[in-house]
């Protein structure tokens, strides 16, 4: 069992509805492939992180050293919409990865994990009795 419990996943979705929800989240994805296409290993989802730099809400979704932005108002960082003006780079991200998308992920019982750099694999967490 992971450490997320399973009363706080609704229910572990299978990894064609979260390659699906990606997409849906972010349209312009366009490398997003089965992992046991890329690395030995089975049951994750691949994708480029900084290489193309998809958005979300206008953000980044997924940048392996945002977090060396750190303290820095967002728009030090290239944000330019004036109502995230003074939000800070560490509230918005977690571990790389815009933290409303994150959160999506560990509802559905996936977290992400970066590879390197520019390689995001997203896996689904071992939890009992969850979707497979």
């Amino acid at each position: 069992m992971s450490w997320l419990g399973t009363k706080h996943v609704m229910k572990q979705w299978r990894r064609k509805q979260i390659m699906e929800g990606l997409k849906e989240m972010i349209p312009d994805i366009e490398r997003i492939k089965k992992s046991e296409n890329v690395l030995d290993r089975p049951k994750g989802i691949w994708t480029s992180g900084r290489i193309d730099n998809w958005f979300y809400k206008g953000l980044i979704a997924f940048e392996y050293e945002i977090e060396h932005y750190g303290e820095f108002p967002l728009s030090e960082a290239g944000e330019k919409d004036s109502m995230m003006k003074e939000m800070k780079v560490k509230i918005m991200y977690v571990d790389g990865i815009h933290k409303e998308i994150h959160h999506w992920l560990t509802q559905r019982g996936w977290y992400p994990q970066w590879f390197d750099r520019s390689t995001l694999f997203f896996w689904p967490y071992n939890i009992k009795g969850c979707g497979k």
